[in-house]
């Protein structure tokens, strides 16, 4: 399943980026707005060009209960994340902590001006699950869950910025 998002917000890409790549936001967003029950960034490394993070956190999932029981009460996953300044292009791939060679999940986002004081984030996602009886029912509710989860990190930022 590939869906794409599409957002506009406060402020040029730049500033969006830096909010979005900043280490200090990540526990109060993800923690605090998202609600995840842990979180932590494993790895970040940067460079003149790029900007390499490793996370790996536990999301508070609504799931089916026959999804729930497959991934276990401990599922986590872990994203590898690459940001590269000149494109202003955040790509990332997510490992799941279990069935990690049936679900495949990974996407790329993308922020331009559109004019001196808003941008316009494009958000595209793939998620597959390639889980026989229950694949379909994953990835409905992975997409929802993605989809609000996008929302409110739009909100959120929306809401430091004009503060």
């Amino acid at each position: 399943m590939k869906f794409t998002l599409t957002y506009d917000v406060a402020g040029a890409p730049d500033e969006f980026f830096a909010w979005f790549l900043d280490s200090a936001r990540e526990e109060d967003l993800y923690k605090g707005e998202l609600a995840y029950k842990s979180y932590s960034m494993s790895g970040r490394r940067e460079s003149d060009e790029r900007v390499v993070r490793r996370t790996v956190f536990q999301r508070s999932l609504q799931l089916p209960s026959p999804v729930a029981k497959l991934l276990g009460a401990n599922f986590s996953e872990a994203e590898d994340g690459t940001f590269e300044k000149a494109d202003r292009l955040w790509t990332w791939k997510v490992t799941p902590s279990s069935l990690a060679d049936k679900i495949r999940h990974e996407g790329h986002l993308t922020a331009e001006g559109i004019d001196a004081v808003r941008s316009r984030l494009r958000v595209e996602l793939t998620y597959e699950a390639k889980i026989f009886g229950v694949g379909g029912l994953l990835e409905s509710s992975m997409e929802k869950n993605l989809r609000e989860e996008w929302d409110r990190t739009v909100v959120c930022y929306n809401r430091q910025a004009s503060a």
